[in-house]
């Protein structure tokens, strides 16, 4: 049975993409890739086996004061790895025991989940093997030694928006998410995003999907950004995300009393979509061994693998896990304000 005021939501709906108002548009550029394609193959490696998705999983809605919250309930996060648990040295998490070789400097085996013919000298695309959508993709930087506390540069950039732009289409629009740092919620060290289709509610994506000025009560700071058109955020998406993360950082500053290491950033989250983008500062990863969560966990979309995980974030109370979570609203000074970027 479900805790008292959740929702269950029989199937798991697509966001289609909104219709552009007054002047903001979204002229979609050109594909890198076809769309079309690395759903099939993603299709196929599920069907093998070899990535775990789960046909049959549940959203369960729940609302917490004024915040709006989906948990996707999958099987298939059931013996998904973390950074506690070393023994399992790769993403696919086989247990198998037999040793495969891995990109240098990487500790993601990516042996079997490549996915599409990628042009990039910088980044390869693979099938996540956990997975709580369809598709769910990681692109990963072809230089197995750069990490994943590092912040995101211009190479990230451009490869993440071209195959964003590819997966895109008339129905579904697509997500863009980097958990930087262990406090971030990362799994693996090894520099990766990951992509799937955004999901279909939920307090963030609500309100930056919509043309609203008034914040929903989010209990710890963020900082956001809604691009004019998606011209603009494949141009400038690094240039804002880079303030985005200067603001970010300094309230994480503000918040730890200490400095960021060098050549680090601050733990925090990033999402992007051809309309937005958003980062958020983190604290910690986890409230405890039950309740960690990573960028769309931040954005009100937690994925779980038993109702037992429901229940124990429902008892600890979502908004002010968020708040543990992320940094406190009253560590920050820009607060309920969209950054005034030129977009």
């Amino acid at each position: 049975m479900f805790p008292k005021m959740l929702r269950l939501i029989s199937h798991q709906k697509r966001h289609p993409i909104r219709p552009s108002t007054g002047t903001m548009t979204y002229d979609r550029p050109a594909p890198t890739t076809d769309g079309s394609a690395l759903l099939s193959t993603f299709d196929a490696l599920t069907k093998s086996g070899l990535v775990l998705y789960d046909d049959n999983q549940k959203i369960v809605e729940h609302t917490d004061g004024d915040l709006k919250f989906h948990f996707v309930l999958t099987k298939a996060l059931i013996k998904k790895p973390t950074l506690s648990t070393p023994e399992q040295s790769s993403a696919s998490g086989s247990g198998n025991g037999v040793s495969k070789q891995l990109v240098p400097g990487s500790d993601i085996d990516t042996n079997g989940f490549e996915i599409g013919n990628s042009d990039s000298s910088t980044h390869f695309l693979v099938a996540n093997k956990f997975c709580f959508s369809r598709p769910h993709l990681m692109m990963l930087t072809r230089d197995g030694y750069r990490r994943q506390y590092e912040p995101l540069n211009h190479s990230d950039f451009e490869a993440a928006w071209g195959t964003l732009a590819s997966l895109n289409n008339e129905t579904t629009d697509h997500v863009v998410f980097f958990n930087c740092g262990k406090d971030g919620g990362c799994s693996r060290l090894h520099k990766h995003v990951q992509l799937m289709p955004l999901p279909a509610s939920g307090f963030a994506v609500d309100f930056l999907n919509s043309d609203s000025i008034n914040d929903p009560k989010v209990p710890f700071e963020w900082f956001y950004h809604r691009f004019q058109d998606s011209a603009t955020a494949a141009a400038k998406g690094i240039e804002i995300y880079l303030q985005l993360l200067q603001q970010a950082t300094e309230a994480w500053k503000a918040s730890a009393g200490k400095d960021v290491p060098d050549g680090q950033a601050c733990p925090h989250n990033v999402a992007f979509t051809s309309r937005w983008i958003v980062v958020i500062p983190r604290r910690k990863a986890a409230v405890n061994k039950e309740a960690g969560v990573n960028t769309l966990g931040m954005l009100g979309v937690i994925a779980v693998a038993t109702e037992k995980e429901i229940q124990n974030w429902v008892k600890l109370g979502l908004t002010n896990s968020l708040r543990e979570l992320g940094v406190p609203k009253n560590f920050g000074e820009t607060q309920g304000k969209e950054s005034p970027f030129l977009s």
